[in-house]
């Protein structure tokens, strides 16, 4: 599982370094082994990836470096001596009435506090002291930890930090190892009674009690509220549904339609509430429409890909991306139907809006494949067809 996966160092992972450094890239064409150990070499071409298959996230501001790790500003050389007691003055905030974890904000969040039970993204790197490189990052493995904070699966000072925290802060803390591996550690990558730095940023977070308090409104209370409180619970259904989706469970078709329903339901009071209304209700149609699309309800999934088609229509609204995504994902629902002429009309309508999408160029090539097949099909039914009857040429 993904959490599993992501959690901060547990001795009963088997976890093996050197896959912090590995990166996966798909090439245009394949490649011989035997090239690769031969003195000559080879040369191979990376495959540009298209957005057509992404899912529209929460936007990042630019000052969010995710390829960065922080450093701790602590002299290598002064780690057997206790390298952490040079730096306890900058954090200045206890965390626990025993002031085993305390915190330093590096850089100041928007918002409420993270709620419990909340789904939370972080970027974080661990340091243990005594070492000058973290002994777990996020940011080495480029994949953020996802988890449900208050569900147990991080050690307890990683859950007390984000729970201190607002989206989009940077902090870090110093926990001492009663909130962290034991007085026992785990030799020899923690050391025994190790305290620990942790360097957390906070990348997004959604409040599923909000969606609770929603479910328990009556009808007539949920049309007052007002376009932000409705934008914020769609965006919160989104990302559960993202998150969802990547797990290929069914519940992210359940989640998309919980907000794009939630959107349906509000009345905008002027154009540009509605404005915003049709802009979030694009990126949830389109996701909608992927879910549909992977759980086999292609006509459903033509419903919410065409609507949002038809708000990108709009000039305050057009998108050349996002058009294109919703017509190549008409065209693999009619795909999937075996309805090429009707794939072929909406591919041709994606390619105006994304020439040198390199997944449209190989959609092409696939649809005339399979033309050929059907028309070989065809021709040879009618040859059988023509037998039977007594037909000649």
């Amino acid at each position: 599982m993904e959490n599993q996966e992501t959690a901060p160092f547990n001795p009963n992972n088997d976890l093996n370094e050197d896959k912090f450094y590995k990166q996966e890239v798909r090439l245009e064409e394949g490649i011989d082994v035997r090239d690769l150990f031969s003195n000559k070499g080879t040369t191979f071409t990376v495959k540009q990836e298209s957005p057509l298959n992404d899912f529209d996230e929460l936007k990042k501001p630019e000052l969010w470096d995710t390829n960065e790790i922080s450093p701790i500003g602590i002299d290598p050389s002064a780690h057997k001596d206790g390298a952490f007691k040079g730096i306890e003055h900058l954090f200045t905030e206890k965390l626990t009435d025993d002031g085993f974890i305390i915190k330093q904000m590096i850089r100041p969040g928007s918002g409420a506090i993270i709620p419990s039970r909340a789904w939370v993204k972080i970027h974080y790197s661990i340091y243990a002291e005594g070492h000058d490189e973290p002994i777990d990052s996020t940011r080495l493995r480029s994949r953020t930890h996802n988890f449900i904070l208050g569900d147990g699966v991080n050690i307890p000072a990683v859950d007390i930090a984000v729970a201190s925290m607002k989206k989009g802060e940077k902090s870090r803390f110093l926990a001492e190892c009663l909130y962290c591996y034991g007085e026992m550690g785990v030799p020899p990558r923690i050391p025994k009674k190790a305290r620990l730095l942790l360097d957390i940023e906070v990348m997004a977070y959604y409040d599923d009690n909000k969606l609770n308090e929603y479910d328990a409104m009556a009808p007539d209370d949920r049309r007052d509220i007002p376009l932000d409180g409705v934008l914020k619970l769609a965006s919160i259904c989104r990302q559960k549904g993202n998150e969802s989706f990547k797990k290929k469970t069914k519940e992210a078709y359940n989640s998309y339609l919980k907000g794009y329903k939630i959107l349906d339901s509000h009345s905008p009071a002027d154009e540009e509430e509605e404005r915003q209304l049709q802009e979030e209700k694009i990126r949830i149609s389109l996701n909608l429409a992927q879910a549909c699309l992977e759980h086999g309800r292609t006509a459903d999934c033509r419903r919410y890909a065409g609507e949002a088609a038809k708000y990108l229509l709009n000039e305050n609204l057009k998108n050349p991306i996002k058009l294109a995504k919703a017509h190549y994902t008409i065209y693999k629902s009619y795909m999937k139907e075996q309805k090429l002429s009707h794939a072929k009309k909406e591919l041709e309508k994606a390619v105006q809006h994304a020439p040198h999408d390199p997944t449209i160029r190989e959609a092409f090539v696939k649809l005339e494949k399979a033309q050929a097949r059907e028309n070989a099909l065809e021709k040879d039914s009618m040859a059988r067809m023509g037998e039977k009857m007594g037909w000649r040429d």
